[in-house]
């Protein structure tokens, strides 16, 4: 098992508990750049899930992962249960903005700190998912 199936399944038997993942402010950056993080996002998110429900499998459970495709915007929501979140980048003006959508969301405009905040992201939705 890899590290991050073993925090997956602390969290299946309330072992262990999430921590949140680390977001910073959305920030306009040139369009490649965005599209280039979107897609490394999505790939590691992939990844993340195949491996969580591996581990999900054995108590019934998944998690889901679903391409939201547009002209202005690429996404894809991740869901466990009750819990999502929406990664997204949008697209205006020859520039782009990441957004991370969440319920109780404020509303000031986060994002994901990149591909090393989706492990923590995964495991708080198994984790909300469980309450």
């Amino acid at each position: 098992m890899t590290p991050f199936m073993q925090r997956v399944a602390q969290v299946v038997h309330a072992d262990g508990g999430p921590v949140a993942p680390q977001l910073r402010d959305s920030r306009p950056r040139p369009v490649g750049a965005g599209v280039h993080e979107q897609v490394e996002l999505r790939s590691v998110a992939e990844q993340l899930v195949s491996e969580a429900n591996t581990v999900l499998a054995e108590a019934g459970r998944a998690v889901e992962l679903v391409d939201e495709p547009g002209p202005e915007a690429l996404a894809f929501t991740l869901r466990a249960g009750r819990s999502w979140a929406r990664v997204a980048t949008r697209f205006a003006d020859g520039r782009s903005w990441g957004r991370l959508v969440t319920p109780g969301a404020g509303p000031v405009e986060r994002e994901l700190t990149g591909p090393e905040a989706l492990p923590d992201l995964v495991v708080a939705l198994i984790a909300g998912a469980e309450r």
